[in-house]
């Protein structure tokens, strides 16, 4: 098979899987957390621009990518090479959605300082550097259509774009292997068993797959010869789609844990909170946790004992409820009791609203 045709088959296959996981994840966001933050966003426009990386591929494939640059007529060597500009464009900005989407997940788990700082600089650096490089990308030459109409149209080079973009692609696996080895920073502080906390760490570092495909993109463009463009660049955008795609997978998968949950039949976390905001008339019941020792006499005796308070609330107290669940907090689910052992006493509040002077009501 002709290599246009192979790396545009490829591309249409990565597309697709992407665009299954995206569904997946809005649904589970919506239908099952009911919850959708900006990562959550920004995966679906990651999925969204490789889709457009394959269609501009398929194009540019249509024009003659994947043939020998100087087999092909003048218009369509020009086309070809026009049309991998449009979908190398995608394929930058998409890369560096995927490592904000995993970026900006991360923060709202981390509470470490330095953590933060780490993150936010890493999310910076990258968007700095995929704009740099789009932008550069089209401003080559002078004019700009010489770059790719380079048979009919003079012009001067005034950027080597392809040092550019070995750079970038450095870049870019540091961040997949920073992504993938941070969760194990702050993973062990959760409250979770060991074996969750495998499982979610493992989940998250799948991301060394994506760093590895950055690598051998960047090796790959590293020696490529650009005077015979239209074929030598195919293996380029081949890895290119590829380490889009295996990052979304790797960032995609930890957050169907609540789906997951849900066709085992299990419940989580996120079950509870839609029960408690379904009912908007019934007022939540405030429980409070603490360690008591009976006073008694004798001084060998100090057994707990356990105490109910109800009391009866004259007017609503100024804020009352609790506060919803992140993206986090439903991928985590269940967390183990970490009060095994220990003996609680529950003290249990029935607040009883009063219509005339309810200050919370809508």
């Amino acid at each position: 098979m002709q290599p246009g045709l192979e790396l545009a088959s490829a591309m249409w296959a990565m597309a697709a899987l992407s665009l299954v996981l995206v569904a997946l994840r809005l649904y589970t966001r919506i239908r099952i957390v009911q919850f959708v933050g900006v990562e959550d966003y920004m995966y679906t426009c990651t999925g969204i621009f490789l889709l457009c990386f394959a269609i501009f591929i398929q194009v540019a494939v249509h024009h003659g990518l994947g043939q020998s640059f100087w087999q092909l007529d003048v218009d369509d060597a020009s086309n070809a090479i026009f049309w991998t500009y449009v979908a190398n464009s995608f394929a930058i900005t998409g890369n560096a959605m995927a490592k904000l989407s995993m970026g900006l997940f991360l923060l709202r788990v981390v509470q470490v300082r330095w953590h933060k700082i780490a993150l936010w600089a890493a999310i910076l650096v990258t968007t700095a550097t995929s704009t740099a490089l789009t932008i550069m990308l089209w401003n080559q030459t002078t004019p700009v259509k010489a770059s790719w109409d380079v048979l009919r149209t003079p012009g001067t080079w005034n950027i080597k774009i392809q040092p550019m973009s070995v750079g970038l692609g450095v870049w870019s696996s540091i961040c997949d292997f920073f992504f993938a080895v941070f969760p194990w920073l702050f993973i062990r502080s959760l409250p979770m068993s060991r074996r969750e906390k495998f499982v979610l760490a493992g989940g998250m570092s799948l991301g060394v797959i994506a760093g590895v495909c950055g690598i051998t993109r960047t090796i790959v463009l590293s020696r490529l010869n650009v005077f015979n463009y239209t074929l030598n660049f195919v293996p380029y955008f081949a890895w290119a789609g590829a380490e889009i795609a295996v990052a979304m997978v790797c960032i995609g998968i930890p957050t169907l844990r609540p789906l997951y949950l849900k066709t085992r039949g299990l419940t989580g976390a996120h079950q509870s909170n839609r029960d408690r905001g379904s009912n908007t008339e019934e007022l939540p019941r405030f429980t409070q946790y603490g360690k008591i020792t009976s006073p008694m006499s004798s001084p060998r005796s100090s057994m707990p004992s356990h105490r109910l308070i109800e009391c009866n609330v004259s007017r609503p107290v100024a804020a009352y409820v609790e506060a919803p669940r992140d993206s986090v907090d439903e991928i985590l689910s269940e967390y183990e009791n970490q009060h095994a052992g220990v003996i609680l006493v529950r003290n249990e509040f029935k607040l009883q609203e009063e219509a005339a002077n309810w200050p919370l009501r809508n």
